[in-house]
């Protein structure tokens, strides 16, 4: 059977003394210590959350960037091309246009050369007819 004496008693308050001084010394620093532990490491991982959301904006505006610069280059090449072409027509268009001219200049040319020498030649043959016609006939030809 159980006996309930001094010692009991003793032990019981030994017990509860031993209690309150490793729940003043060593249970409440420890669960404090704890307690910080866990809210560094909450306000990280928050810390870290925000971070993560930032960067994750950052890149979406990066990436938006990029396609607007990217929209943007190949307006621009549309329109140098545009501007090309036209000029490339207009040049085209101007060199025809000379060339032509110079055609119509260089046939005029061709053309008025080609009746001086017929006129020339005309009267060369004329000349020619008439000295033959002279030695042909023994007289003069008027």
């Amino acid at each position: 059977m159980i006996n309930l004496n001094a010692t009991l008693i003793i032990q019981l308050v030994n017990f509860l003394l031993l209690m309150f001084l490793l729940n003043r010394i060593l249970f409440r620093p420890m669960l404090r210590i704890l307690e910080e532990r866990h809210q560094r490491t909450e306000g990280r991982r928050k810390q870290a959350e925000q971070i993560d959301a930032e960067a994750e904006a950052i890149w979406a505006q990066y990436t938006q960037r990029i396609q607007e610069a990217k929209a943007e280059a190949d307006r621009i090449r549309s329109e140098i091309i545009r501007k090309a072409e036209a000029e490339r027509q207009r040049l085209l268009a101007d060199a025809a246009a000379e060339s032509e001219s110079r055609l119509n200049q260089i046939r005029a040319k061709i053309r008025a050369e080609a009746e001086d020498a017929r006129r020339a030649l005309e009267s060369e043959a004329r000349a020619l007819a008439a000295g033959v016609a002279e030695r042909l006939l023994g007289r003069k030809v008027a």
